[in-house]
Formats: structure tokens, C-alpha cells, sequence
């Protein structure tokens, strides 16, 4: 059994299966640089998680959908898809918020770009 979070870019490797990185803006822009940093903060997270959980987990998929505040905070967070009560969605949506919680708050650009935050989403497997 493998996991992944999804979806486009197959090139980190771990102990669990291949985590994808989700559609992100440029690095060479203050969104791109936020975006990547809080993608390694909530798939070391979720990593962690999962690795602790395997048995448990089964296949699935979820995609969860939430907004990052200027602040970094993450709210509104939903499922697009899949079983949000499933082992999968628990530990995936906890991932996201706990990611969340030590995230830096937008740099001055960044706020400028996005006074309001951004909605974003993530896709995770287990295979």
C-alpha cells in the first residue's frame, strides 16, 4: 500500500509513497514562495501521520479545499471528495490545520497580492 498527496509533480520520495505537489504558483512570486513552504510544512505533517496510521487507513482518496489567511491561519476547510469521517480525511484534515498553526503570516508583498488569503486544495491517496 502507497500514499501520495496529488495532484501534478511525482519528484519527492518517501517512506510511505510519493507525496504529489498540488498546483502552486511560480517560486519566483511571494504566493509561490508562501504556497511551497506551507506544502512542506502540511506533508511533513500528514507524512508523519500517515506513517503512524498505515494499518488503519485502507485505500482512499480525499481532496480537501480551505482558505489560508493573511494571518497563515487555515479556515473553511471541506471535503470536495471522499469520506471526511474515514481515517484518510481525519488525519488529512488534521494535517492541514496542524500546517496551518506553523505557518508564518503573509510577508508585506504577499498581503498587497492577496489582502484577503487564497483558497486552495489538496489531494491525498492511499493506494
Amino acid at each position: 500500500m502507497g500514499s501520495t498527496e496529488e495532484p501534478v509533480d511525482n519528484s519527492a520520495q518517501t517512506e510511505t509513497g510519493k507525496p504529489e505537489a498540488p498546483q502552486m504558483a511560480s517560486m519566483g512570486t511571494e504566493l509561490g514562495k508562501f504556497q511551497h513552504k506551507l506544502y512542506l510544512l502540511i506533508g511533513r505533517k500528514w507524512n508523519l501521520k500517515v506513517q503512524q496510521s498505515m494499518a488503519q487507513i485502507g485505500e482512499g482518496r480525499v481532496v480537501i479545499k480551505f482558505h489560508v489567511n493573511p494571518s497563515g491561519k487555515i479556515t473553511n476547510i471541506s471535503f470536495v471528495e471522499g469520506n471526511p469521517d474515514s481515517k484518510l480525511g481525519v488525519l488529512s484534515q488534521e494535517a492541514i490545520s496542524e500546517g496551518g498553526e506553523s505557518c508564518d503570516q503573509f510577508s508585506e508583498a504577499l498581503k498587497k497580492e492577496k489582502p484577503s488569503g487564497f483558497d486552495w486544495q489538496l489531494a491525498y491517496r492511499i493506494y
